[in-house]
């Protein structure tokens, strides 16, 4: 082909480019600019690490401080102390116990079954206030506590009224069995010797829920006509100590105890107790 033939061209075909291309950024750039940008932490979020830092320091402090000579020592004083004040606390719940299990059955069961002796005991106590006169065995006489009750018909009277006669005292309540077995040897020993014998028979009423109406309901029902009192106001019991009933005082005529029965008296007891204060009405039995 000679240098003046030349391929034909088509004139209708666009003819190729190649654009360079404009865009100057690297491709790590542009993918980096693809992606959001990171969130800035927000002032809450700073103040919480700001917190555990400073906590961090001070646990680290701490670590270091205990780890001296005088650290360790303190240590060992809290750990003393931590554990003495348990064993105080241990003691106490323990002494709290034992003090509601011993004053609660008191408080709130004053009814305490007794059996009593066999014979009426000769009283061998020293009052502080002796008067060193007595005949029993330790020379000394012991003055019964005074007290005021009511009696049948609401008039206030004291136990000191009765000096002058020899007294059976006399503490019970409707409620209680061995009262009531023992009613009937007081009702026959009155009869027979109350007016040598003053019978002061105390009904304790508000032990228990005892009630003035009920003692008496009792005496009528059981026909029982020995003068009663009431310890309405808790003054016999505050004075006798009674938490436990029946209970039997004898006090010869100078007021002083002589004699006393813990439990229910039968007629052999009753008719002892009634001969130690009739044949010494002046000081304790021999």
């Amino acid at each position: 082909m000679s240098e003046n033939e030349k391929m034909p061209t088509d004139a209708g075909a666009p003819a190729e480019t190649t654009a360079a291309p404009t865009d100057s950024s690297t491709p790590a750039e542009t993918a980096a600019s693809a992606t959001p940008a990171a969130a800035e932490p927000s002032a809450a979020e700073q103040r919480g690490e700001a917190i555990g830092e400073h906590l961090a320091a001070l646990e680290a402090e701490e670590k270091a401080a205990a780890a001296t000579p005088e650290g360790e020592k303190a240590d060992r004083k809290k750990h003393v102390g931590v554990i003495v004040a348990a064993v105080v606390f241990a003691v106490l719940l323990i002494g709290a116990g034992v003090a509601y299990s011993v004053l609660a059955p008191a408080a709130d069961n004053k009814q305490i079954e007794v059996t009593g002796t066999d014979a009426v005991q000769e009283t061998e106590v020293v009052a502080a206030d002796d008067t060193g006169d007595g005949n029993g065995a330790n020379a000394a006489t012991t003055p019964a506590p005074d007290f005021t009750m009511t009696d049948a018909d609401g008039a206030t009277l004291t136990l000191a009224d009765f000096k002058g006669k020899p007294v059976l005292l006399n503490f019970w309540a409707s409620w209680c069995g061995p009262c009531q077995s023992e009613m009937p040897d007081i009702q026959t020993a009155w009869k027979e010797h109350g007016t040598d014998v003053e019978f002061v028979i105390v009904n304790m009423t508000g032990m228990n829920g005892e009630t003035e109406q009920s003692a008496k309901a009792f005496l009528a029902d059981a026909g029982y006509t020995f003068p009663c009192y009431f310890d309405a106001n808790n003054s016999a019991a505050t004075a006798f100590g009674v938490s436990s009933i029946p209970q039997t005082y004898l006090i010869n005529a100078e007021g002083n105890i002589i004699g006393a029965y813990m439990g229910a008296m039968d007629a052999s007891v009753l008719a002892q107790g009634i001969d130690m204060l009739t044949d010494n009405t002046g000081g304790a039995a021999q």
